[in-house]
């Protein structure tokens, strides 16, 4: 009822003093006084016209879906996030930053999905190295540069980045309350036995306290097994298999071994 009689205040006073304004000027008026009472209103983007607007809704941004949307009950909805590579992401821009209305937060939060596979970012500090996927920037500082990009995952099971020959922790905590690791390490398969060995150069003998499993992947990245079988801390040789069924695998001297396990 406000907006209606204000609304009615400004048309009578504008028709009042016509003489005034050319029609040009009329229509922006009307256009700017629209444009100011829409922008006080959330928006629901799918949905009914009737719900255009939210204003007492918790969402900002309303695009939940339906069948009737859809026209199917099978077909789903999601966002599409823009492709960016942080490696070359130098700016954040939004100028001017930190005043209550503008960027309070500095970006604090803000989601990406990146498409860089190496390097660090080039604005903000970068935890661990960069991969496909999507990272948020975490900024409890005030500057806008001080934040760090992490990469998108859960508190039970967080994106682990693993630096090749460098143990990496998990962030699981196994039983006897000792901390699960993980290294990137080379291996060689023989291909006669099923064992493949790592070697005590990079991982010194007798540093596995409780081997948990190793995902192998052949010299292009590719999968080919995951092995929870018996593991020999003195040699770093383990079962290519789960002890129950073991697989001999092609002789080669570069499979890319992730390794995990807890330590003293």
């Amino acid at each position: 009822m406000v907006v209606k009689n204000g609304l009615h205040y400004i048309v009578t006073n504008i028709l009042k003093h016509l003489n005034m304004y050319n029609f040009k000027t009329l229509i922006l008026v009307f256009v700017t006084f629209f444009m100011v009472t829409y922008s006080f209103s959330q928006v629901r983007i799918v949905n009914t016209t009737v719900n255009s607007r939210a204003q007492s809704s918790s969402a900002f941004i309303d695009a939940s879906s339906n069948v009737g949307m859809n026209n199917n009950a099978t077909r789903g909805k999601g966002i599409l996030f823009p492709r960016t590579n942080l490696q070359i992401f130098n700016n954040f821009g939004g100028a001017p930053i930190g005043i209550p209305n503008s960027y309070p937060t500095r970006y604090d939060g803000l989601i990406v999905y990146n498409t860089a596979t190496s390097g660090v970012a080039g604005a903000g500090n970068t935890e661990g190295t960069l991969s496909e996927g999507y990272w948020f920037y975490e900024n409890k500082t005030s500057s806008t540069n001080g934040g760090t990009w992490k990469p998108l995952g859960s508190a039970e099971s967080p994106k682990i980045h693993i630096t090749e020959n460098t143990p990496t922790e998990t962030n699981l905590v196994t039983l006897d309350t000792t901390v699960e690791k993980v290294i990137s390490i080379t291996g060689t398969a023989d291909g006669i036995t099923t064992h493949m060995d790592l070697g005590t150069t990079v991982l010194p003998e007798n540093t596995v306290v409780n081997f948990r499993k190793a995902i192998i992947c052949d010299s292009t990245g590719t999968q080919v097994l995951v092995a929870t079988g018996s593991y020999d801390s003195a040699t770093n040789k383990f079962v290519t298999g789960n002890g129950m069924m073991n697989y001999c695998l092609p002789a080669a001297t570069n499979y890319k071994v992730e390794l995990y396990y807890t330590s003293n």
